[in-house]
């Protein structure tokens, strides 16, 4: 940890996670633990929101940090001009944390993401781009299939009703996608089997994490990272739904650490990052897609517990470490 000794990092944060005119991040807002670390391991913590291009750029000049915890999601609502936060990053010669300007495009964009994860040992679903302005049946597309945005992570657009079984509930939600502001939409086989996440520090694997559904019946939701079941504890008690530690083979567990650790290489996630994986009933692993940037919430106080696999305080430190031998 001796690499934060004497150093002045700043938490970049999107606007909408600290109070309005301040830089005071709102109550029980996840970036609270990340604060709480860095200032048990740095000098000096400062919380910064993200109000454009000429304030970050002046906020730099006047303070500059030896580092910078990019923890940014979008802008002005946008995933897709995260990137342009980097390049000002980059512009100015900061160290900072996660994915340059290619790596969060390349992760954003599911369809380029799956291309490049298929070349590096996960299996990756059929799948086709379709055209909200013109939506057509794709043919060649097997069902069941899960509809939702080509562009973002973290379940953005993604909900039970994404999982389609007939052609007129595919061009329903492709449809409903548009309208929601999805110019562009991916629709890919469902992959039967396991679903979990996996967590990646460096080159470390952290334990891999298993979705499970208890109830039964009619309304029973499938075991899908949809948005509610990620951030609705209501909908989690009702159905039963949680997270375990997965119980896998040591070739398993051999097989999905060569294919994750290649894919964050090659999609340039660096520092940290999570996959959304399957485990087929064929014992190959499937890749859903790659989350850069993701919250670093102690496992126990979250509902996916993806860092599981290290001590908070020494995650955070091996994360800024390797953030500033780069920068």
């Amino acid at each position: 940890m001796t690499a934060l000794r004497g150093a002045h990092v700043a938490v970049l944060v999107d606007r909408d996670a600290v109070l309005p005119g301040t830089n005071v991040l709102t109550p029980g807002h996840s970036e609270h633990h990340l604060v709480g670390a860095l200032r048990r391991l740095a000098v000096g913590v400062t919380v910064m929101p993200f109000l454009g291009a000429a304030r970050l750029t002046s906020w730099l000049h006047a303070t500059q940090p030896d580092l910078v915890f990019n923890m940014t999601e979008h802008v002005g609502g946008d995933r897709n001009k995260d990137a342009h936060i980097c390049a000002i990053l980059d512009l100015h010669g900061i160290a900072y944390t996660g994915p340059g300007p290619k790596g969060l495009m390349l992760c954003r964009d599911k369809a380029v993401s799956k291309l490049i994860a298929e070349r590096h040992g996960f299996v990756v679903p059929r799948f086709v781009e379709v055209d909200v302005r013109a939506p057509r049946w794709p043919r060649e597309l097997p069902l069941p299939a899960v509809v939702k945005p080509r562009y973002g992570d973290s379940s953005d657009g993604i909900s039970q009703s994404s999982l389609v079984r007939s052609r007129s509930a595919l061009l329903r939600r492709v449809r409903m996608l548009g309208r929601a502001g999805s110019p562009d939409v991916i629709c890919e086989a469902f992959v039967e089997g396991r679903e979990m996440v996996v967590g990646v520090v460096g080159r470390h694997l952290m334990p891999p994490r298993e979705l499970l559904v208890g109830g039964h019946g009619h309304g029973t939701p499938p075991a899908i990272f949809s948005a509610r079941m990620k951030h609705d504890a209501g909908y989690r008690r009702r159905w039963g739904v949680r997270i375990e530690f997965a119980r896998l083979t040591g070739p398993e567990l051999r097989a999905l650490r060569d294919a994750a650790l290649g894919t964050f290489q090659a999609l340039e996630m660096r520092d940290f990052g999570r996959f959304d994986v399957k485990l087929t009933p064929e014992g190959r692993w499937a890749f859903l897609e790659a989350n850069p940037n993701p919250a670093l919430v102690p496992h126990r106080g979250s509902f996916s517990g993806t860092w599981a696999g290290m001590a908070y305080d020494a995650m955070i430190a091996t994360i800024a470490g390797s953030a500033l031998r780069r920068g």
